[in-house]
C-alpha cells in the first residue's frame, strides 16, 4: 500500500523486470511468426488488465487493504497481521520448483496457466470462511494455510511468466511494450481497488461486512478464470528441455558473480528494514485512524496514479544520471513517508495524502531501479535461476522482518513513545523503526551501487 511495498519482482500481471534466459533454456530454431508474436503481445496486455482485478483486490502481490481487513474480520491479532507480510516468502521459495519444471518439461504456458488459476481459485474457499460458524482459531488456521498455498502457486506462475515473456517480447520493443502493459494494468488496478472499496463500505454500513468480502472476492475469482482463458490462447515461443546438471550448480553458480551477490545482499537488507512495518500500515489506517475502506483504497489509487505519471521521467533520470544517484535519492525520499501515518488523526489525514503522493514518486524509483539493476547484475547465462535466488533471499528478508514486526507489534500494544512534541503509540512505534532503518540503507545503497555507473 502507500509507501510500504517493497516488492521487486512481480508475477503474471505485474511489471516485467527481468529476462529469464539461462543456459538451461534453449530457444527453438523455429521461432513464432511475427503475426503470432503480435497476437501474443496483445493478449498479454488484456490478460494483465483482467488478472490485475484479482491481484489488486486480494493482495496477491504485496498485500492489500482488503486482505488486512479480512484478516481483522476473522479475528487476527497484531502478530497474525504481521504474519501476512511473511507469507509471500512461500511464493518466492516455490520459484525454484517452477524453474526446475520449466527446464524439465519446457512448457511455460502450462505452468503459468494451472498454477495461477489454482492459486487464484483458492479465494473461492477463503470467502466462505466467515459463514462456516467455525471457531476463530479454526478460521484463522484455514485462512493462513490456504493463503500460503495461494502465494506458493502464484510464485510458480510468476517465475515461468518472466521466462515466457522474456522470449516473447522483442528486446528492442521491451521498454515501450511493458510501459503500455503496465499502464493498462495500473488503470485496471485503480478502478478495481476503488470499486471494491465502495462495495465493501456499502455492506459494512448495513452491518454485513462478511457479505461484502464475499462479493469482492467472488469478483476476483471470476477475473482469475477470465485471465486463464487469455493465458491459454497466448502463443509461447518453443523451448527445448535440457539435462539437469545437479542441485549445486543450479543453486550456487549465480552467487559466484560478485556484482550479483552484493546486489542481492543489498536488496535483502532493504527488505528487512521495510518489511518490519509493511504489514501494519493498512491495519493502522483501519483501526487507529478509523478510515473507511474506500478512502484507504483511494490513497493507494493516488499513489498508483502518480507512479503512472512519473514512470517515464524516473526512467529518463536513471538513463541520464545513473542508477546510483537516482535510486539512492529515492531511498532517501522514502525515509519520511511513514510520518504521514504517524502525524495523521481520524480528524485530519492530510499528512497521509502527502505520503500517498510522494510514495508514487519515491517508491516507484526504488522498485523500478532495483528491477532494472537485477536485469543488469543477474548473470546473463543464468538469469532465470538468478531471479529465483534473488527472490528467495529478499523473500527471506521480508519473512524475518514480518515475524519480528509481528512480535513487536503484539508486544507494543498500549505503548506510548514521546519524541519531542510527537506522541507515538502502538503500531506507530514500528513506523519510526523502519524510518531509522531506511536512513542506514541510504549509505548502503550509495556504496554498493558505486560500480553501476
Amino acid at each position: 500500500m502507500t509507501g510500504t511495498n517493497p516488492t521487486i519482482v512481480t508475477a503474471t500481471s505485474g511489471v516485467q523486470v527481468a529476462s529469464a534466459e539461462t543456459t538451461q533454456t534453449t530457444v527453438s530454431p523455429q521461432p513464432l511468426s511475427p503475426s503470432e508474436v503480435q497476437r501474443g503481445l496483445l493478449l498479454s496486455i488484456w490478460e494483465g488488465a483482467v488478472a490485475n482485478i484479482h491481484i489488486s483486490i486480494t493482495g496477491a502481490i504485496g498485500g492489500s487493504v482488503f486482505l488486512s481487513g479480512f484478516a481483522l474480520l476473522l479475528g487476527a491479532n497484531n502478530f497474525q497481521i504481521g504474519l501476512l507480510g511473511a507469507l509471500p516468502f512461500i511464493g518466492q521459495l516455490m520459484q525454484f520448483l517452477s524453474a526446475y519444471l520449466e527446464a524439465r518439461f519446457a512448457n511455460r504456458r502450462a505452468i503459468v496457466l494451472f498454477s495461477a488459476l489454482a492459486g487464484r481459485s483458492i479465494w473461492a474457499l477463503l470467502l466462505c470462511l466467515p459463514f462456516t460458524g467455525w471457531p476463530t482459531e479454526w478460521q484463522l488456521a484455514v485462512f493462513f494455510i490456504a493463503l500460503g498455498c495461494s502465494y506458493g502457486l502464484n510464485g510458480m506462475a510468476g517465475n515461468a511468466w518472466l521466462s515466457w515473456m522474456s522470449d516473447l517480447v522483442p528486446p528492442d520493443r521491451r521498454g515501450r511494450y511493458f510501459g503500455l502493459r503496465n499502464t493498462v494494468a495500473g488503470i485496471s488496478a485503480m478502478v478495481s481497488i476503488y470499486g471494491a472499496g465502495l462495495i465493501l463500505d456499502y455492506f459494512r454500513v448495513q452491518g454485513a461486512a462478511a457479505q461484502g468480502y464475499a462479493v469482492i472476492f467472488g469478483i476476483a475469482v471470476l477475473s482469475a478464470f477470465g485471465a486463464a482463458l487469455l493465458i491459454a490462447r497466448q502463443p509461447e515461443p518453443p523451448l527445448a528441455p535440457v539435462h539437469w546438471r545437479g542441485i549445486g550448480s543450479f543453486l550456487f553458480d549465480p552467487l559466484r558473480e560478485a556484482a550479483f551477490r552484493h546486489f542481492a545482499i543489498l536488496a535483502t537488507g532493504w527488505a528487512l528494514v521495510t518489511g518490519v512495518a509493511a504489514p501494519f500500515f493498512n491495519a493502522y489506517g483501519l483501526t487507529t485512524l478509523q478510515l473507511d475502506f474506500s478512502l484507504l483504497a483511494l490513497t493507494g489509487i493516488v499513489t498508483s496514479a502518480v507512479a503512472l505519471i512519473f514512470s517515464p521521467l524516473v526512467g529518463w533520470l536513471m538513463d541520464r544520471y545513473g542508477y546510483r544517484r537516482v535510486v539512492t535519492a529515492c531511498v532517501l525520499g522514502t525515509v519520511p513517508l511513514p510520518l504521514g501515518w504517524v502525524l495523521s488523526t481520524p480528524e485530519n489525514i492530510v499528512p497521509l495524502w502527502l505520503t500517498a503522493i510522494f510514495s508514487g514518486v519515491f517508491w516507484l524509483g526504488v522498485n523500478q531501479g532495483l528491477s532494472n539493476l537485477l536485469m543488469a547484475r543477474a548473470p546473463a547465462a543464468q538469469r532465470g535461476v538468478a531471479v529465483a535466488i534473488f527472490s528467495l533471499l529478499t523473500g527471506l528478508g521480508t519473512l524475518i522482518a514480518a515475524l519480528i514486526g509481528g512480535v513487536l507489534g503484539q508486544a507494543m500494544t498500549g505503548t506510548l513513545l514521546h519524541l519531542g512534541p510527537l506522541l507515538i503509540k502502538d503500531l506507530a512505534v514500528l513506523f519510526v523503526g523502519t524510518m531509522l532503518g531506511r536512513v542506514v540503507m541510504v549509505g548502503a545503497f550509495w556504496r554498493v551501487l558505486a560500480d553501476s555507473e
